[in-house]
């Protein structure tokens, strides 16, 4: 009988070592991720440096062959323009939001384009990739002039920025803290990349 009692014995020990030796390898779990509370505080970090007056120093378009837009103008192939226009931007004195939400920042201005000042607008949702694991751009928008809805029609350097796919295009925003530059990507129209600087 006594041979039994120390392989019990030596059995429970090792049984015990080894549930101790898996507890502590047991990752601690990360604190769960305010969403909402995230993209406030990025908001709140962006929303300030976009105040200002910005020259857009090189809007870089790519040629889009069954773009009809691009066809109007004509566009033959990737084109870059060089200051093309400036733009400058104020948070929104009324809001279109029914309250204002600190994640969604509002922004007013006007665009300066060939002796003409077009009234802007933009809201800034904060991008998924930046909020999570702080990387990519920060924000995304729409960009888009600021007059009441069906009340005009373009004029003519409206209707270029528009054909050239500069408005109404979404973007995707990069700041540089500290630092007087901006970086839009055009998500659809042709408008690949706009540089900005203050």
């Amino acid at each position: 009988m006594r041979p039994i009692l120390p392989a019990i014995l030596l059995l429970f020990a090792l049984s015990a070592s080894t549930l101790l030796t898996n507890c502590s390898q047991q990752p601690i779990p990360a604190p769960k991720l305010d969403y909402d509370q995230a993209s406030r505080e990025l908001m709140q970090t962006v929303a300030p440096q976009l105040v200002g007056t910005w020259t857009l120093r090189q809007v870089q378009v790519s040629f889009q062959p069954y773009n009809a837009y691009q066809a109007m103008l004509p566009l033959r192939g990737d084109t870059l323009f060089q200051n093309l226009a400036t733009l400058t931007l104020a948070a929104a004195k009324t809001p279109r939001s029914a309250r204002a939400d600190a994640r969604y920042p509002e922004f007013e201005g006007h665009l300066h384009f060939r002796g003409q000042d077009y009234p802007i607008y933009l809201q800034l949702l904060a991008q998924p990739e930046q909020v999570i694991n702080h990387q990519g751009p920060q924000a995304s928008f729409l960009f888009e002039t600021n007059y009441p809805v069906g009340t005009r029609q373009r004029d003519a350097g409206e209707e270029w920025l528009f054909n050239l796919g500069l408005l109404g295009d979404n973007y995707t925003l990069e700041l540089v803290a500290g630092q007087p530059l901006m970086r839009w990507r055009g998500l659809n129209r042709g408008v690949s990349r706009i540089d900005l600087v203050k």
